[in-house]
């Protein structure tokens, strides 16, 4: 007799899975992972724009895309992390919407030795809603990336504290203090790699479909006067900056732009891009929750209907494997 949860083990170590007595779609998720036919979703970093992750997911769920995987950097992370914790859309909504329009996280302005913000606010919220649960207790296996500025490399957390890995790979560099790890400096994963389709091709082993959604758009960060620059601050604040970029939207952006090189290398490594371009919403437009969510959610049902959609729920399909080594959870 089975107890009421087990983790199965593919490969030695590689990766595990959670069974949960009375869970199908567990035994599903397992048997799509066996046969090579398992769905990850990519969610990339952006600020407000993250907001239409929500939307994209509701129509793919809508699609009856299942999710067997979750990776994201940023604001994709926190969503996909929702995801994780079987979230249903409405929670996150709400959980969203508390978190980032009733209250904004970005606050408690503090003298920059580190940064602008002190960043307590944010780590309150992500223990708030995260709680103290690890990485490798979550239903759904999940990563997000960081950016270790020790190393030069980008940082994928698959195991510890939730909220901790969250925190890191939010870290926008210059607005939130960075995360400490081992001695290890850890900023916003989008400073590194925005979009990490690379590190869920190489976590599902090259098999099953990936659908990936950058939300990093192509608006340019432009300034209307040539002199910018060059302004003292008493003449930008009489001008009250005339439309250009203030010190937060230059950082945030920074932080989320990644290398555009290496942007274009793991867009083409994913199955299905959903890409909505948002020209009106900006990386710090939290009051534009709604309509990021509803502009995520046109751009996918019009993706899904002149595309079609990877579906796997085909239970024994696929390469033939051999089956999971199957671990007793304490």
């Amino acid at each position: 007799m089975l107890p009421d949860h087990f983790s199965v083990r593919s490969g030695l170590f590689r990766s595990h899975h959670h069974l949960r007595a009375g869970h199908q779609a567990d035994v599903a998720r397992v048997a799509r992972m066996i046969a090579g036919r398992a769905v990850g979703l990519v969610l990339a970093g952006g600020g407000a724009r993250g907001f239409a992750h929500i939307g994209i997911i509701k129509a793919l769920k809508e699609a009856g895309v299942p999710f067997d995987q979750l990776g994201g950097t940023s604001m994709g992370a926190i969503i996909a992390a929702g995801l994780a914790r079987e979230w249903g859309l409405e929670e996150m909504r709400d959980r969203m919407r508390e978190v980032f329009v009733t209250s904004n996280p970005l606050s408690g302005f503090t003298l920059p030795l580190i940064a602008l913000f002190n960043g307590k606010k944010v780590t309150a919220r992500l223990q708030e809603h995260f709680d103290e649960v690890c990485i490798e207790e979550l239903p759904l296996p999940f990563f997000c990336v960081s950016s270790d500025l020790t190393t030069g490399r980008i940082h994928v957390h698959r195991d510890g504290k939730l909220w901790r890995a969250l925190r890191a790979s939010v870290a926008l560099p210059g607005i939130l203090p960075p995360v400490t790890h081992h001695g290890h400096l850890l900023v916003d994963g989008g400073v590194m790699n925005n979009l990490p389709v690379d590190v869920m091709r190489e976590q599902a082993g090259g098999e099953g479909p990936i659908i990936a959604c950058d939300i990093t758009g192509e608006f340019n960060l432009c300034a209307e006067d040539e002199r910018y620059g060059e302004r003292s601050w008493w003449w930008l604040l009489g001008q009250r900056m005339r439309g250009n970029p203030s010190i937060l939207s230059i950082l945030m952006r920074s932080g989320t732009v990644g290398s555009e090189a290496q942007r274009r290398v793991v867009r083409e490594q994913c199955d299905f891009l959903i890409e909505p371009p948002m020209p009106d919403i900006q990386l710090h437009d939290w009051k534009k929750f709604d309509q990021a969510i509803q502009e995520g959610y046109d751009t996918a049902r019009a993706c899904i209907d002149k595309n079609g959609i990877p579906l796997t729920n085909v239970m024994g399909d696929g390469p033939g494997m051999p089956l999971p080594h199957v671990i007793m959870a304490t």
